[in-house]
C-alpha cells in the first residue's frame, strides 16, 4: 500500500512540475507578444511629423477587418461603427458614433460621445470630459486598443 503512494506521489511531483513550467512559459509568451506588437517603427505610408493610431489588438483575434494604422489627418474625426463615421469599424461593441479625436492648439483631444461600452486611456475609464492625449497613450474602444504617435 505504501508503495502506491510512493509512486502516486512521484507522478503528481513530476505533473506539478510540467504545470509550473507551462505557466511560465506561458507568461514569457505573453510577454514576448505584447513587446512585439508595440513596435513604434513608422508604418509605410505615414509621412514624417502626421500622428497615427497604431493597433495593439491582435487583428488575428479579431472577427471583423481593422487597419494596422489609422491617420490623424483631418483636424476632426470620428470613430464608431457608423458607415459615415471617419474611422469606421464594424466591431460590435463600438458604440455608432463612440469617440471623437480632435486637433486645437497643438495639442489632439479625445472626448468620449456617450458610448455604451466607453472609452479607456491607459486602462482607466474616460468620464465626460474631454482629455489631452500624450504620444504613447493607449485607446481602448470596443475590443480594440491602439497606440497614440504623435510624432
Amino acid at each position: 500500500m505504501t508503495q502506491v503512494f510512493v509512486v502516486l506521489s512521484s507522478v503528481f511531483k513530476y505533473i506539478f512540475t510540467a504545470i509550473i513550467y507551462l505557466f511560465i512559459f506561458g507568461i514569457i509568451r505573453m510577454i514576448f507578444l505584447d513587446i512585439r506588437k508595440i513596435n513604434t517603427a513608422r508604418p509605410k505610408g505615414i509621412p514624417k511629423g502626421m500622428p497615427y493610431l497604431r493597433l495593439v489588438t491582435d487583428k488575428h483575434s479579431l472577427y471583423f477587418d481593422v487597419n494596422p494604422v489609422y491617420k490623424l489627418d483631418k483636424e476632426i474625426l470620428i470613430i464608431g461603427r457608423d458607415a459615415e463615421c471617419d474611422i469606421s469599424i464594424d466591431d460590435l461593441y463600438l458604440s455608432a458614433r463612440h469617440v471623437k479625436l480632435y486637433y486645437n492648439e497643438g495639442e489632439w483631444y479625445i472626448v468620449d460621445l456617450k458610448s455604451t461600452n466607453g472609452t479607456y486611456i491607459n486602462g482607466i475609464k474616460m468620464g465626460k470630459k474631454q482629455l489631452i492625449l500624450d504620444s504613447e497613450d493607449k485607446i481602448r474602444i470596443g475590443q480594440l486598443e491602439f497606440l497614440v504617435v504623435l510624432e
